[in-house]
């Protein structure tokens, strides 16, 4: 679904209040009294305004000393704004020019407040009215639970904002955020249990006989435990043969630009996070395959007149990049094919921090490797917390039909997704 950028109204871009001037003193008009003031902004906009329908000048006068008490302390907002016009320049000014989220960041935000959020609040619906129980009931109103969590964060977030920015004299995110299911501002962790060794050791087997084009993507994200936009982003030159490492610096995405500009052509963005730049340790024959999807790969350059050396290591027969969602389908039917159960492709990651786990690596290392700032992050949301006995010895059937047929099979100990002594190279 796309979504067109909105017009911002201009009065966000004003910026602050460098100086005010009262017009006159408090006046009767139509047996009410009112007073009158001029703003000047930070952009060079003059705004004329007036208060007024006070009963009695006592009440005319106190509110002109709460005015300028404000003023002085730089709380004042002189606008009143919906719901709708404050998240439109939240979302494209804010979030997006400003903090630059990703893009897929900004899409699922889109759908959490164009599609929930708004709807069940009102677009016209000013800002300054909504409450704690209307956010509640927008919040319940919501089945699906990762989109409940969102909402939960947008929410924190957008109001947090408002706030600081004194849009809104209060808010009331705070108390409606308590009163919603608890469950729900919790982060969730995968219920799929990881597969055996020997269940992986099939996936591969029937994959490289099945899905040849999916076989490295496969193989790299199950022995890496990379995401699958730094999957197929990894390239030749990213590879140490010799210390037994991949380097990951990037990743295949869309920028945050790419939203203004409307492109669906995925480019080389940075890692997820400044952790996410790191150097991950693989397996010998791991890198026997890789080796011999080198080979294939000199030779598509030279058979195919239109090939894109691009130095990609997974790619199609004419050297472009595959995208993330191009093996959805056939990884779905490979499940199927191996007995397996319906998992995500990102569960992979999954299974590759539990199996480390469960073969004593430490914590940390694994964090490292999966490119998270924190231990704790990837014990509690990534790790299977259900102690499994995984084989970890080589079974030498399997390893013989999976070994290529032009290199040899290293004589060392193999494990599916790494050994122990893999990881340290000792």
């Amino acid at each position: 679904m796309k979504y067109e950028k909105p017009d911002i109204n201009p009065t966000f871009f004003y910026g602050r209040i460098v100086s005010y001037q009262f017009n006159g003193n408090i006046s009767k008009n139509k047996g009410m009294y009112r007073y009158r003031f001029t703003l000047y902004f930070e952009s060079g906009e003059i705004y004329h305004s007036q208060k007024s329908g006070f009963k009695t000048l006592k009440e005319a006068e106190k509110s002109k000393e709460l005015l300028i008490s404000n003023l002085v302390t730089q709380k004042y907002c002189p606008f009143n704004y919906s719901v709708k016009e404050t998240f439109d320049y939240w979302l494209y000014e804010y979030m997006l020019n400003e903090l630059q989220i990703r893009y897929n960041t900004y899409y699922s935000y889109c759908n959490v407040i164009y599609n929930y959020l708004i709807p069940s609040l009102g677009d016209k619906k000013m800002l300054r009215k909504v409450t704690a129980a209307d956010l509640s009931k927008a919040i319940n109103r919501i089945s699906h639970f990762s989109v409940k969590q969102r909402a939960c964060m947008i929410i924190k977030s957008f109001f947090g904002f408002a706030y600081n920015k004194h849009y809104i004299d209060y808010n009331p995110s705070v108390e409606a955020l308590r009163s919603v299911d608890v469950d729900a501002n919790k982060r969730k962790t995968r219920d799929v249990k990881p597969f055996t060794i020997q269940q992986i050791q099939h996936l591969l087997y029937t994959c490289k006989l099945e899905f040849q084009d999916m076989y490295i993507p496969l193989l790299l994200s199950i022995t890496l435990g990379t995401r699958i936009s730094e999957t197929i982003a990894i390239k030749y030159s990213d590879i140490d043969f010799t210390g037994k490492t991949v380097y990951i610096e990037r990743q295949l995405g869309y920028d945050f630009k790419d939203v203004v500009t409307d492109s669906n052509v995925k480019k080389e963005v940075a890692t997820k996070t400044s952790n996410g730049i790191r150097y991950i340790p693989v397996p010998e024959w791991v890198l026997n395959e890789l080796i011999v999807k080198r080979g294939w790969y000199e030779t598509q350059k030279k058979r195919v007149l239109s090939f894109q050396d691009f130095n990609y290591v997974c790619c199609h027969c004419d050297g472009r990049p595959f995208q993330r969602d191009d093996f959805h389908k056939d990884f779905r039917k490979l499940l199927k094919m191996c007995g397996l159960p319906s998992i995500h492709w990102h569960d992979l990651r999954h299974m590759y921090t539990s199996i480390l786990k469960n073969n004593s690596v430490n914590m940390k290392a694994i964090s490292l490797y999966l490119g998270h700032g924190s231990p704790d992050f990837t014990e509690n949301v990534y790790a299977y917390h259900e102690v499994l006995a995984h084989d970890c010895t080589i079974l030498e059937e399997v390893w013989e039909v999976l070994k290529p047929l032009d290199t040899q099979a290293s004589e060392e100990t193999v494990v599916i997704p790494l050994e122990y002594s893999d990881l340290f190279n000792e």
